[in-house]
């Protein structure tokens, strides 16, 4: 089965190198299929994850209950910077939205805008 896009997460090169690892790693702990997307020049150098759902009727019955993880796990590494004091410069994208700020967006926006079709 192939791997369907949900979303892009694009993340600031501004951003300290271990935070950025740090989501990374968050999202492989919670077994979310990603990767990151070498061919894409989005800002200066900025980090651009796709996460990924496998494709079929199976992937279609779980997509919410996956969204919401995706989005658990990106709220998780926000609250972990603020507490650094430091904020979360990024973004989700998806071809059919209007790209949504991880700095400013809620994390109940996160999770409705993640479980969107």
């Amino acid at each position: 089965m192939s791997e369907i896009p949900l979303c892009s997460i694009v993340i600031s090169s501004q951003l300290p190198l271990d935070e950025i690892e740090s989501l990374e790693t968050l999202l492989g702990m919670n077994s979310i299929n990603m990767q990151k997307s070498p061919s894409r020049i989005v800002g200066a150098d900025d980090i651009v994850f796709v996460a990924t759902v496998i494709g079929g009727v199976a992937a279609t019955a779980n997509l919410i209950e996956y969204s919401i993880k995706v989005a658990k796990a990106i709220n998780n590494w926000r609250r972990k910077l603020r507490e650094k004091g430091t904020e979360p410069k990024g973004r989700l994208e998806h071809p059919k939205r209007p790209p949504l700020d991880l700095r400013t967006a809620t994390d109940k926006e996160i999770e409705e805008w993640l479980s969107q079709k």
